[in-house]
């Protein structure tokens, strides 16, 4: 980011669907899609499955994630395999119960 002028870094945003603020905020804190990734495994959603059928939503929870203040405790519990609901605490979580019905791969009951 620091050889990029704020041009190409305002044009990456807008690519991205993203605020350059929150293009910002993303590049500065690296390691979030092996979360998103370890956490939809984990709850047994297929990444794949989501980006062939709902890739705009798909997109929707990398922002959410990327932008989310806790993933210090995120890796905790996902190297504790901790929560009991691999979604409880995560600010995905209703999107990503909300497509249970719809992907049929998803978990059909979560432990809280």
């Amino acid at each position: 980011m620091a050889y990029l002028s704020a041009q190409d870094i305002d044009a990456i945003a807008r690519e991205l669907n993203l605020s350059t603020s929150d293009f910002r905020k993303m590049a500065q804190n690296p390691g979030f899609p092996e979360l998103l990734s370890k956490r939809l495994a984990r709850a047994g959603f297929s990444e794949n499955a989501l980006s062939a059928r709902y890739g705009d939503v798909l997109r929707d929870l990398q922002r959410v994630c990327g932008l989310c203040q806790t993933k210090i405790r995120c890796a905790a519990d996902l190297e504790r395999h901790k929560p009991l609901n691999p979604l409880k605490g995560c600010p995905n979580e209703h999107t990503l119960r909300a497509l249970v019905p719809d992907i049929g791969s998803g978990p059909q009951r979560f432990g809280d």
